[in-house]
């Protein structure tokens, strides 16, 4: 929130891939690394290399959509904020990642804003590429269905979890599903965001800082996690999962 927008600077791919990405990191993690040679010639003449600064939206509310984003390098997080400022984190994404797919396959604005977390860098599709890949590889559409679907079911979890779950309960499942982050990769530096800010933490969860402050209090006095700054070290990960259950 509050962010300037400022202009997008276009680059040519920063990895130096090999002869059609045979020998670039990028084509193990990114969603288009089925597509045949033919398809993925094109797709390397016609998409758009974008870098972003940190706390620049790729998109925002209300905004339509133009084509398909995917995050190559760097982080991002999707919000939807009211007319009070008051603001909820939706998802975090992170390299080889679709960003507003759903939007751009129903044909609708977008309903919430992806924001940058820090220096990042998008590979852009517009429809006619998008379109023209469809119609070459059948296969597109039948992920892009899988991944919505995938969507729609953790969508339908994280409402059961805010109408029916206490605080602790979600701030419990939070903490498990942060993954440490992997060994990086020589040409795709994405090693992931281990530690969340409390303030950061209560957007993902729809709760105040106050009431994430005091659960992780909690769990350190019960010997659950253990606080180090932003980081939480995980002592007891059962007594965690078990929390995380209740309902």
């Amino acid at each position: 929130m509050g962010y300037k927008r400022t202009p997008v600077p276009a680059l040519t791919c920063p990895f130096q891939p090999g002869e059609h990405c045979r020998d670039c990191d990028c084509r193990r993690r990114c969603f288009f690394n089925f597509l045949s040679p033919a398809s993925l010639k094109r797709f390397r003449a016609q998409r758009q290399m974008r870098r972003y600064k940190t706390h620049q939206y790729i998109f925002q509310e209300g905004e339509p959509p133009q084509g398909l984003f995917i995050l190559c390098v760097g982080d991002v997080k999707m919000t939807k904020s009211d007319q009070r400022g008051r603001e909820l984190t939706l998802a975090y994404f992170s390299c080889g990642d679709l960003v507003g797919e759903v939007p751009f396959l129903g044909g609708e604005p977008y309903c919430a804003s992806a924001e940058t977390l820090r220096e990042s860098v998008v590979c852009f599709l517009p429809k006619e590429l998008v379109d023209c890949l469809a119609g070459q590889e059948p296969e597109l559409y039948r992920r892009l269905l899988r991944r919505v679907s995938r969507l729609v079911c953790r969508t339908m979890d994280r409402a059961f979890g805010f109408a029916l779950r206490s605080a602790e309960a979600r701030l419990a499942d939070f903490l498990l599903a942060i993954k440490a982050p992997p060994a990086p990769a020589a040409a795709l530096p994405c090693p992931g965001r281990p530690e969340y800010s409390r303030r950061e933490i209560a957007q993902n969860l729809g709760l105040s800082p106050e009431t994430v402050i005091r659960s992780l209090s909690s769990f350190q006095r019960r010997g659950w996690v253990r606080l180090a700054g932003k980081a939480v070290e995980i002592r007891d990960r059962p007594a965690l999962l078990r929390m995380a259950l209740e309902q």
